[in-house]
């Protein structure tokens, strides 16, 4: 009974071992950056400072993907249509899921979509005070255009001359018999 009761207690120290050590990672993954740190060093550590309007959010795992209308850039050269990524969740420095529809300042790394950007960078809400800011030290920025539309190009499909007349009658002239035809069929019906 003692050897029983000392296997249990053995197995309940192993468990609670078991469950310290999987949960260890899971803490030390908690955002330890200064999210009051200064914006001109965050300015600096961007490489792409732009206001956009989250138009889509897609999720996995703990990562978020953002579709971005891009509308002003003040440093770096987002394409008007964008994407931005963040790694993690909120406890992990990660931006979270951003609302669809609402307009962000974003101070994000990379040259070119998708770019990277998380809450210890800067990025937050397009409020009028944070973006007087940002002009402050960039300057007014530009506005971000979409592209132009395609321009259209003729493509000759063959290279025969076009068809000729009876070609191009033949339809017509079967819709004709077939009506020619109909009102045979309708006039000896009605005798």
């Amino acid at each position: 009974m003692i050897r029983a009761v000392q296997l249990a207690a053995a197995l309940l120290l192993g468990c609670l071992g078991l469950v310290m050590t999987v949960q260890a990672p899971a803490a030390a993954a908690d955002c330890t950056c200064k999210r009051s740190s200064q914006l001109e060093q965050q300015v600096k550590r961007a490489d792409a400072v732009f206001i956009g309007t989250v138009d889509n959010v897609e999720v996995a795992g703990n990562d978020h993907t953002y579709d971005v209308t891009a509308s002003r850039a003040y440093q770096g050269t987002p394409e008007r249509s964008t994407q931005v990524f963040s790694a993690g969740g909120k406890n992990a420095c990660g931006l979270g899921e951003l609302a669809v529809g609402t307009s962000y300042l974003f101070l994000a790394t990379g040259t070119e979509a998708p770019f990277e950007a998380d809450s210890c960078g800067g990025t937050d809400v397009a409020n009028p005070t944070k973006v007087a800011k940002v002009e402050g030290l960039l300057g007014e920025g530009t506005s971000v255009e979409p592209p132009p539309p395609p321009t259209a190009q003729r493509t000759l499909v063959e290279e025969s001359p076009p068809a000729g007349f009876a070609r191009a009658a033949a339809p017509g002239a079967a819709v004709a018999i077939i009506s020619l035809l109909g009102l045979v069929v309708v006039r000896r019906l009605a005798r």
